[in-house]
């Protein structure tokens, strides 16, 4: 838990961690809260990447950034999400503390097994670094088929090509891989489709809108650089957590949204979505 000082936000910000135990529990809190804070900021952090190229990513066509993603995502399984859940007027939920307490959620998986499974051993050095703990994880993480049980019924995705989430908008940085992890346990550990057009109509289906902040800093001056530095460039600090903690990250990429909307586009949703839909490490680099 950390203070935030000055404006008109929370005193407090909490990171509320989810294992198996409280699963159901914390589920019951968010589905109770979709209907008013539809905005979702998430991020992921995974087992680093197996496959790569030494071509600029830029220069690569879509389909094969696709089929890198691909590659990596089929063989390796998500070790953390963040959700920071908020509102038309950017509050967080403060779950009866009147204000003083804004809290965000962080969920621990099972399934990847640090002893066994492939991974880039750099990445999962940083994670463990970070405060993340792999030997935890097995034991008592979350299943993923339960958790995307609960995230269906939860309202935040759709769970029917008939049906829509509840007018959600979801937010990330970078989020080629963030989507497509989540999109896996969606599918219950599921290769991802084959092609990039099955897998943007799957992100479309399931997240309704959708808002990359990498994509949509572009037309931002004196905005470059991963999330930290972005953060760091706006005046955001890190109020919870730490860097490479899902949880963390995803209370930052909210906060980042926020104050880039500010700044940039007048506060004012209809210019925000004119970057909608783009996807930063596929569609566009």
């Amino acid at each position: 838990m950390s203070s935030q000082r000055g404006g008109g936000g929370p005193q407090y910000l909490v990171v509320r961690s989810v294992w198996a135990w409280n699963l159901e529990y914390e589920f019951s809190i968010i589905a109770s809260l979709v209907d008013r804070f539809s905005y979702v900021a998430f991020d992921t952090e995974f087992p680093g990447f197996l496959y790569s190229t030494r071509r600029p990513h830029r220069l690569l066509p879509p389909s094969l950034r696709y089929a890198i993603l691909k590659a990596n995502v089929d063989e390796m399984d998500l070790v953390q999400l963040g959700l920071t859940l908020f509102d038309a007027s950017g509050d967080l939920p403060d779950l009866g503390t009147g204000g003083r307490v804004g809290f965000v959620w962080e969920f621990n998986f099972r399934e990847f097994d640090v002893r066994r499974d492939p991974h880039a051993p750099d990445s999962v050095d940083l994670l463990r670094s970070s405060g993340i703990d792999f030997d935890r994880l097995p034991l008592y993480g979350i299943d993923s088929g339960h958790f995307a049980a609960h995230l269906y019924r939860s309202g935040l995705v759709a769970h029917c090509r008939f049906c829509r989430p509840h007018s959600t908008r979801w937010i990330a940085f970078h989020s080629c891989y963030d989507f497509a992890y989540l999109i896996k346990v969606l599918g219950n550990g599921r290769p991802l489709p084959d092609t990039l057009e099955e897998f943007l109509g799957l992100v479309n289906l399931l997240f309704g809108e959708t808002v990359d902040l990498k994509h949509m800093m572009r037309g931002c001056k004196g905005l470059f650089g991963g999330l930290e530095n972005v953060a760091r460039t706006l005046g955001v600090p890190r109020q919870a957590g730490k860097s490479h903690q899902a949880g963390s990250d995803s209370l930052v990429t909210y906060q980042v949204y926020l104050k880039m909307k500010q700044r940039f586009f007048d506060g004012r949703d209809a210019k925000v979505a004119w970057h909608r839909g783009i996807i930063y490490g596929l569609q566009t680099c």
